[in-house]
């Protein structure tokens, strides 16, 4: 199978090339990813959704994250980032219902690569009374929720730990219902400034 082909991007997201997933991530070359947010709210309570990754994801296995996400190809858009929601989460939402919040950078630095993105943001208010969800095991193992003030508090570390809600898939197939104390730790570590722009765009959201 082909390796994934990105653009490469300079740091004023301007297109400089094309060049293989696992290059990119091995140089830290800049790169364009679609990143969906998705919120709920209940007897006035906001929350705001996590995928819990796979524990056989290669990178940040059994870590929470972004409610879908994924990387744009060399001849994709932002819209085209849809197939992400509908293949991890099962969801069909058209792109029109989606608000865009603008490109974030995000950098994070391991041993073993360095990934450098230009995040195009979008938020989501789901307004059914129970959203139909089915997981991709392969990449999700659960989807959990988090008041939309907890989860600022945490990812702005202003404080150490809060109370999530959500569910897991176990092996059987069998969806297994869970409450957990988190802290940042169990989180993929985006820098605080992409969180920074994330909370301060659903501000902006709620507040319409």
């Amino acid at each position: 199978m082909e390796e994934e082909k990105l653009r490469i991007l300079n740091d004023q997201h301007k297109t400089i090339g094309v060049a293989a997933r696992s290059e990119i991530h091995a140089q830290g070359l800049w790169h364009e990813t679609f990143h969906f947010w998705l919120l709920k709210k209940e007897h006035e309570t906001v929350y705001l959704y996590f995928q819990l990754r796979s524990p056989a994801k290669k990178d940040f296995p059994s870590l929470f994250d972004i409610t879908a996400a994924g990387h744009l190809l060399a001849d994709e858009q932002p819209s085209d980032g849809l197939r992400e929601i509908e293949e991890e989460l099962g969801l069909s939402i058209p792109f029109k219902d989606l608000t865009y919040t603008g490109i974030i950078q995000d950098e994070i630095h391991l041993p073993s690569f360095i990934d450098r993105e230009f995040c195009h943001i979008y938020l989501y208010m789901d307004q059914t009374e129970h959203m139909e969800v089915y997981l991709q095991k392969e990449e999700v193992a659960g989807l959990y929720r988090a008041k939309w003030l907890d989860s600022q508090q945490l990812l702005t570390g202003t404080c150490e730990s809060i109370q999530i809600e959500g569910f897991e898939m176990a092996a059987n197939g069998e969806r297994r219902e869970e409450s957990r104390e988190v802290r940042i730790q169990d989180f993929v570590p985006h820098e605080p400034a992409y969180y920074e722009h994330l909370f301060h765009a659903i501000n902006q959201f709620l507040s319409q």
